[in-house]
């Protein structure tokens, strides 16, 4: 996901939050999960390329073994 996807994704997720906590609607609580399931996999998916980064020997080892 680059930068404009996640924005987009971040924004859809505070619109269905919004939605949820207006109408209690079940189908706003599902959007609005699995939006942020999708934000919560994308910032676990930079901090392990941030984190490869920071510690390359520790990345080659990951990828020796």
């Amino acid at each position: 996901m680059n930068s404009k996807e996640f924005f987009q994704t971040v924004e859809r997720m505070r619109a269905s939050q919004r939605e949820y906590f207006r109408t209690r609607s079940g189908a706003a609580l599902r959007d609005s999960k699995r939006l942020e399931r999708a934000v919560d996999e994308e910032i676990e998916r930079v901090h392990r390329i941030l984190d490869a980064r920071r510690n390359p020997e520790l990345n080659f080892n990951k990828t020796q073994a």
